[in-house]
């Protein structure tokens, strides 16, 4: 039985992630400090023998460096997303930078594989379409602070990169793209689609940022998961750089009129439109966001399994079930 060490394991897609990986028979060292993510989320495995979970920080080296010298892979989640031009970049730059460094060199002990989680942030506002991983890469002003989320995860794929040229480490690069679930923090953190949802059915104002035509491809977080648990077991995929996600494309006013739709609520759709500039300064938003998924299908047998609907009815009926 092999054991993973998997940072970041109580948010929303570690937590999942966990819960296939113990159905598939895996020991999991769990780390969390639950800056973003929840023991809500994690606490019907605690009881599980086969899961260990430890509160603890990817900055602590010497924990880092124990953990790793007891597992056989990593799966490196943990970072700290930025969110508007009012908060301070150091987390984000510190932590995703450092803390990726950290995960890396405690794998190099043993050279044990590690699988990065990476962000379709890094893309930017190129105009290639659908983004592919060969593509090039555009990417704002660096004085604009919304970008150190995009730059620090460039970072740490430029990282996993040179150790594993350098020092032979096996690494997987996995570019996310959005993904929610009932786990999502319904917040600016955990993308549109839960903030649309818990405004609409608490009867809220839906905010939109601009006019809303800029287009998302959200997808469950189980299409995640799955790439994921596939990328961790197939050779083929060391040394890669892999999109995952759902590549159905829908602009962000779209999708809040079928979160209201599927809501069935009997009360018009209340929509507030905020500038862009109110909210993000000289910021530009990327207007069109879609993955090519053809090396995730061609490296990994990938297909995105679950529509964005059918995911938005899941997780409608998923928290109306625990109210």
């Amino acid at each position: 039985m092999k054991t993973i060490f998997m940072t970041g394991v109580a948010g929303m897609i570690g937590s999942h992630l966990l819960d296939v990986l113990l159905d598939r028979g895996y020991h999991v060292i769990g780390l969390d400090n639950f800056a973003y993510g929840s023991i809500e989320n994690i606490k019907h495995n605690i009881p599980n023998p086969q899961f260990e979970f430890i509160e603890g920080d990817i900055m602590d080296e010497g924990l880092m460096h124990s953990i790793a010298l007891r597992s056989d892979a990593i799966i490196h989640l943990a970072a700290v997303k930025k969110i508007s031009d009012r908060e301070s970049s150091m987390p984000t730059l510190t932590v995703n930078t450092r803390g990726t460094e950290i995960v890396l060199q405690a794998a190099k002990q043993k050279k044990i594989k590690v699988v990065f989680a990476s962000t379709s942030d890094v893309y930017g506002m190129s105009p290639d379409l659908p983004l592919n991983e060969n593509g090039d890469l555009l990417l704002g002003p660096s004085m604009i602070k919304r970008w150190s989320y995009a730059v620090s995860k460039l970072y740490g794929e430029q990282l996993c990169f040179a150790y594993y040229q350098d020092f032979k480490l096996p690494v997987v690069v996995l570019r996310y793209f959005g993904a929610f679930s009932p786990r999502s923090s319904f917040s600016w953190s955990g993308g549109h689609i839960p903030i649309f949802i818990r405004q609409i059915l608490n009867d809220e104002e839906v905010t939109i940022h601009g006019d809303g035509s800029q287009t998302r491809s959200m997808g469950f977080v189980t299409d995640l998961v799955k790439g994921t648990v596939l990328a961790l077991e197939n050779e083929q995929a060391i040394g890669q750089l892999i999109n995952l996600g759902n590549d159905e494309e829908m602009s962000v006013l779209d999708s809040a009129k079928l979160i209201h739709r599927i809501s069935g609520s009997n009360k018009p759709l209340k929509i507030k439109f905020i500038p862009m500039a109110e909210l993000f300064g000289t910021y530009k938003d990327i207007m069109r966001r879609i993955p090519d998924l053809r090396k995730a299908k061609e490296i990994l047998g990938y297909q995105p399994s679950v529509k964005l609907e059918e995911a938005v009815v899941h997780t409608i009926q998923s928290i109306r079930n625990s109210q």
